[in-house]
């Protein structure tokens, strides 16, 4: 098990079935757990090599939002099917 500190919220994702949320953590103690049912792999990834390892466009989309964050909320709606496309996008600063 992996304890985590949670350093900032990086927002809610709405799906009609779901809703998921991104947090940025930095570990502080524990171990990743080895292949579960839910896994098929773990790993600590260099913050610049994760988008080598993420195919899924919204996926990567997200984790892109996070390496371009500059202190604004990044607000996106999109559609994941039939394919991946942004339908608004608008940028939220203090």
């Amino acid at each position: 098990m992996v304890s985590i500190q949670i350093q900032g919220f990086l927002g809610v994702t709405d799906v009609p079935t779901q809703d998921g949320f991104d947090f940025v953590c930095k570990p502080v103690g524990g171990e990743l757990l080895a292949v579960t049912e839910e896994t098929t792999d773990s790993r600590w990834v260099a913050k610049d090599k994760v988008l080598d390892f993420i195919e899924n466009p919204a996926i990567r989309t997200s984790y892109q939002a996070y390496l371009d964050f500059n202190g604004a909320v990044n607000y996106m709606a999109y559609l994941t099917k039939p394919e991946f496309i942004i339908k608004h996008q608008t940028f939220i600063s203090k």
